[in-house]
């Protein structure tokens, strides 16, 4: 999960221009409510971001909160959609 995450840290940090380093963000890290960046545009460019590095398509019934909910939850996420891949 080592590398998928700090893919999805720096994904994260490019996408919503957010000042943290990669270090800053931990897999217990809350990201939706917890970043003002994670807004409704933030999520779609977020996920487009993240559909574009690791070359998957997420579905419009995969959004929920749950899957924005910490940095580790986005990861396992990731990680499951390249498995099925």
């Amino acid at each position: 999960m080592t590398e998928t995450l700090d893919t999805v840290r720096t994904v994260l940090i490019e996408a919503l221009d957010l000042p943290q380093r990669p270090e800053d963000l931990q897999e217990d890290t809350e990201l939706f409510g917890s970043l003002p960046e994670l807004d409704s545009l933030g999520v779609l460019q977020l996920v487009s971001a993240i559909e574009e590095r690791f070359d998957i398509t997420i579905a419009d019934d995969e959004f929920g909160a749950e899957l924005f909910e910490t940095l580790g939850s986005l990861t396992a996420f990731v990680e499951s959609k390249l498995a099925a891949a």
